[in-house]
């Protein structure tokens, strides 16, 4: 007690001695440390708590197998997300193609990484193609892959003599069920139909090229019409000679070359000419017409028959203005104006 006592006597001394304003000051000095380190403390664990967690860069795993891409992502505390998209090339299956972010990024640990990994192509092996028709496995491929990249076509063709209806798929190369690894073209052998007998070949000396023309077109025939000299004698734009020869045994499709006595001396208001044109080598005949459309629109038809393709040569006597039209399969292929001149 007396310890105590003598304390607030020396308490009270000092105040009497004027040293109340300096312990006052001594006071507020020491709260005002402590509010500061209060503070200090307090934005010191609010930056920590921003920082967050550690920060990593983003790795490359573009072109790797899925697996290994996913255990680099987890050595680096990425979290993978996966999207399978179909893709056209065979060598992507269940590689990573796409990732988001990007390679080099820095983000926090943690983050999600987007994936898009390749499940294949849409066709991954060679399909059976044997016994269809060729047109329309052409069809098909183009309509498949007309949504999807192009993995496979139809390479070489080549036509062969077979019982089977023409155009038919006989064989194929690569076989079927081949795994497809990368772009692949299929080679077809396809059946043309059975081989034809030969026959002698008819005469065609002595008539007029349109009566020719009917006849030819008639039996499906082939034809190429050339000129005489200007000093041959007969029937102006009738046959004079014919190859092959009358009576040569032939095969149906075999071409005949006819050359008919020059038209000098056309009707009045008309013109002489030869159509001429260099077709594409049809595998299967098809439906070939030459239609002549005056002025007026009234349509001729020159002729309409099965035709192999190959060199054209038509005779015609027309009025200038004229037009010849071409078609295949009652599509128009090309027209041709006659000129007053030719």
């Amino acid at each position: 007690m007396k310890r105590v006592s003598d304390l607030l006597y020396k308490m009270k001394s000092r105040r009497s001695d004027g040293g109340e304003s300096q312990y006052t000051r001594m006071v507020l000095f020491s709260l005002a440390g402590v509010v500061i380190l209060m503070l200090v403390a307090s934005l010191s664990a609010f930056l920590l708590s921003l920082r967050g967690p550690e920060q990593t860069l983003v790795p490359d795993v573009r072109r790797r197998e899925l697996p290994a891409a996913l255990m680099e992502l987890q050595d680096r505390e990425l979290n993978p997300r996966i999207q399978m998209r179909v893709f056209s090339d065979p060598e992507l299956r269940g590689k990573v193609v796409e990732q988001d972010p990007a390679a080099g990024t820095v983000v926090r640990a943690g983050r999600r990484v987007n994936l898009i990994v390749s499940e294949g192509p849409v066709v991954d092996r060679v399909d059976d193609f044997t016994g269809r028709s060729l047109e329309d496995v052409r069809v098909e491929l183009q309509l498949l892959f007309t949504t999807f990249d192009a993995v496979k076509q139809i390479g070489a063709v080549s036509y062969v003599f077979d019982s089977s209806e023409p155009g038919t798929i006989l064989e194929q190369s690569p076989l079927p069920g081949t795994e497809i690894t990368g772009f692949t073209t299929v080679d077809l052998v396809v059946s043309r139909g059975p081989d034809v007998e030969r026959r002698p070949l008819a005469s065609f000396v002595g008539l007029s090229y349109d009566q020719a023309i009917r006849r030819l077109a008639t039996e499906n025939r082939p034809f190429v019409f050339t000129v005489a000299p200007a000093t041959t004698t007969g029937l102006p734009g009738g046959v004079v000679s014919q190859e092959p020869a009358p009576g040569t045994e032939v095969a149906q499709n075999a071409r005949v070359t006819l050359t008919i006595a020059p038209v000098t001396n056309p009707p009045e208001g008309r013109v002489f000419g030869i159509f001429e044109r260099e077709l594409p080598n049809y595998p299967v005949a098809v439906e070939l017409t030459l239609d002549a459309v005056d002025l007026d629109g009234e349509r001729e038809v020159i002729f309409a028959m099965r035709h192999p393709g190959g060199r054209l040569a038509v005779p015609y006597v027309l009025e200038p203005g004229t037009t010849l039209v071409l078609s295949r399969f009652n599509t128009e292929v090309l027209t041709y104006r006659v000129l007053r001149q030719d």
